[in-house]
């Protein structure tokens, strides 16, 4: 990262007020109280127990308890991570709950334990103190200094996953595959060596528990909900870039950023470190509301960027927020605009500057939020203390937009997505751990997500409310109306909402009974309620009896 983090001490207060951080006058922005500092991360319990985990860099977990359900919530202090070094960028960086949390309660901690070790730490939940600390991935490198990476989460196929960087000083880079720096790594729950790992040589000199490499700061990473994919956070020298990541992939650090030729994976969001770039244009056609520009240089745009075009000698080629259609070659890109059949020359395309230290992503699952929201993935800047919004393709995976759509948050870290369908989001540097609610002007069901993966024999829960107040009674009901009969619902069918509890997120939980075959399931459950719009849940159920799979969702891991 371009900042280490941090030094600052951090004291939030203690009630609700009203910021000005989100551009994006679709949503109202207050602050949570919280009585923490220099914030790492952040993440609901997917449980339906209201608690909110935040991360201290200096190894402290706290617990916001009842923050939703209760007008008293409460801080409590979960675990303090013992030994911590918190150097340079170093100290508590990652967290992740594991994917049968409902039923077992197990959270997960990246963790910088010495200047020259780190750790995947694991403890039980159950109760507000945390208990039973276990090391699952002992042994992960570290130099004490910066590119640590933290990142951490699960993906489609139940295995854990996390990144580290290049330690800051190269270390694992380019073809080497005997160190776990600057890669993603993959095990099972229990740290143990997966069989189908891809580089996994028995008693040759790689490292078996690589899954992707080529990763300067990986410093954080998502998994998309509703495919079970790794979308990898990586900071970088020139270039922030987001990567879509898969089994055995490459993407070319330290050779390349934003430049990876054939046989490495390009970023699917890509901006310049602290900068813009400006590429000149020669020449332009519009057909079909089509324009099709030419550059005088290899551009290096992704598709869905946002461009501003100014200068050509037609001026309704000039556009601000122009997006990236299509890259046909290197020095040509095609963007979507309204206008006559011209052509013309001259002018300059310039990206949007967005910062210069990628960190925490979310993917908006949620239905707060109006469907063109939905799917979203909303990332940060530690640099600039900006969120971005970028549409995706809910088909192919690309990017269509990318767009401010908050700022003024000192060094943002982390973002996630609330039991209400609300983002949450902290700083390292700020004293305020926010929250931004959507703006909802007429009556529907929030569901806090339309994408849950299952264990065989196992539970997950998501939550339910109102958009609005209702003025009498609502009942909502909740039924599996499609798929494997495995799924049922063990509590919550039935829900009442009423004018003083209808923001009060409710509860539903969902089994996945054990099967013989050797398969997944999936099924859909939708939450219904007269007079209002079905929202379907899809729920797959992992077979944890079947042999290692890559392959999820018609995507390959």
């Amino acid at each position: 990262m371009r900042v280490s983090l941090l030094s600052c001490a951090i004291a939030l207060c203690l009630s609700p007020v009203a910021e000005s951080a989100v551009i994006d006058t679709n949503w109202t922005e207050t602050i949570f109280s919280s009585d923490g500092s220099q914030h790492t991360g952040l993440g609901w319990a997917p449980d339906g127990s209201d608690r909110l985990f935040v991360l201290e860099k200096t190894g402290r977990v706290r617990v916001l308890s009842g923050a939703l359900t209760s007008s008293s919530p409460t801080w409590s202090t979960f675990a303090t991570m013992s030994p911590i070094f918190t150097n340079s960028e170093c100290g508590l960086i990652g967290m992740a709950f594991d994917p049968d949390f409902a039923r077992n309660q197990l959270v997960y901690f990246f963790v910088t334990v010495s200047s020259s070790e780190q750790q995947i730490i694991r403890y039980d939940a159950t109760t507000n103190v945390g208990t039973n600390r276990t090391v699952v991935v002992p042994g992960l490198p570290t130099v004490g200094a910066n590119h640590d990476g933290g990142g951490i989460g699960f993906a489609a196929d139940g295995k854990l996953y996390w990144s580290i960087g290049d330690l800051g000083n190269g270390t694992g880079v380019d073809a080497n595959l005997t160190s776990l720096a600057s890669k993603v790594g993959r095990a099972n729950r229990n740290g143990t060596l997966p069989t189908d790992n891809p580089f996994d040589d028995g008693a040759g000199s790689n490292n078996d528990f690589i899954f992707a490499r080529g990763f300067r700061n990986p410093f954080t990473l998502t998994v998309q909900p509703s495919t079970g994919l790794l979308w990898v956070n990586s900071v970088g020298t020139s270039y922030e870039q987001v990567f879509l990541v898969k089994r055995g992939d490459h993407a070319g650090y330290n050779d390349f950023e934003n430049n990876q030729p054939a046989g490495f994976i390009t970023p699917r969001i890509v901006y310049r470190t602290n900068s813009t770039d400006n590429r000149a244009i020669t020449s332009v056609t519009r057909s079909g509301n089509v324009a099709t520009f030419t550059t005088n240089a290899i551009h290096g745009f992704r598709v869905g960027g946002n461009l501003t075009i100014s200068g050509v000698s037609d001026t309704s080629f000039n556009q601000s927020n122009l997006y990236v259609a299509s890259v046909p070659s290197p020095t040509t890109f095609t963007a979507q605009q309204a206008g006559a059949n011209v052509s013309a020359t001259g002018g300059s395309a310039v990206t949007l500057n967005q910062g210069g230290c990628l960190t925490g992503g979310t993917f908006y699952d949620a239905t707060a939020a109006s469907p063109d929201y939905r799917g979203n993935f909303f990332y940060g800047d530690c640099n600039s203390g900006r969120i971005m919004r970028a549409r995706i393709d809910a088909t192919t995976n690309s990017v269509l937009s990318t767009d401010y759509w908050a700022t003024g948050i000192t060094s943002q870290v982390d973002i996630a997505v609330g039991p209400d369908g609300a983002l949450y989001y902290v700083g390292v540097g700020t004293a305020n751990v926010f929250r931004a609610a959507f703006n909802a002007t007429s009556q529907g069901l929030v569901v806090a997500n339309q994408n849950l993966r299952a264990d065989q024999g196992g539970e997950v829960v998501t939550t339910v409310r109102l958009a609005v107040a209702p003025l009498v009674n609502v009942t909502v009901n909740v039924a599996r109306t499609a798929g494997d009969t495995d799924v049922g619902i063990v509590s919550g069918s039935t829900l009442t909402f009423t004018p003083s509890n209808w923001s009060i997120p409710q509860a539903v939980r969902m089994s996945a009974a054990a099967d013989a075959d050797l398969t997944d399931d999936a099924a859909t459950v939708t939450v219904s309620s007269t007079g209002l719009t079905d929202v379907p849940i899809r729920v797959t159920v992992l077979d944890l009896d079947g042999p290692d799979s890559m392959f999820v969702y018609g995507f390959e891991l």
